[in-house]
């Protein structure tokens, strides 16, 4: 299989973008906390047509590793190399991703926000549902690898 990626210099390039087009700040009273991001109702109920199979989360891994492991972690934890320069900073996936739905997380692996790309044009449809059922796998997976963080992390709603 072959995965495309985007290479990093666009994401940087976004980055840099969305400081200029900011003034690197907010304004007064946008706090990214006070407003949860969530896919259109109809997106978010959707159901995964890819069934969870080991095949389908290793694809999703591969694919996760090549796109998204720069900003997003290696395991997940919002923590990637790219990481401390984003605003908002990724969430902690191991955290965010059992608490949305297959369609939510599909959705926004589509369509992206901020400096997160879109995936739609990237990736087929398939390949982001693989990606779906590898984030859905990743506490467990994480568990098992004795991969201690704080469990809120970039999660802001797992703090209420």
């Amino acid at each position: 299989m072959q995965t495309r990626k985007i290479p990093i210099v666009v994401a940087l390039s976004a980055m840099s973008l969305t400081a200029v087009f900011a003034g690197g700040k907010h304004p007064p009273g946008h706090h990214h906390d006070e407003a949860h991001w969530a896919a259109p109702a109809e997106a978010a109920q959707r159901r995964n047509p890819v069934p969870a199979s080991e095949e389908s989360v290793k694809r999703g891994g591969e694919i996760y590793q090549a796109n998204c492991a720069s900003c997003h972690g290696v395991k997940g934890g919002g923590d990637g190399p790219a990481s401390a320069a984003l605003q908002p900073p990724p969430p902690d996936l191991v955290v965010m991703a059992p608490q949305h739905s297959d369609g939510d997380l599909a959705w926004k692996i589509e369509e992206g926000r901020g400096v997160m790309p879109a995936w739609k044009n990237a990736l087929s449809q398939n390949e982001i549902w693989d990606v779906v059922n590898y984030l859905k796998q990743l506490p467990e997976k994480t568990k098992s690898q004795g991969h201690g963080h704080d469990e809120t992390h970039g999660h802001e709603e797992a703090k209420k």
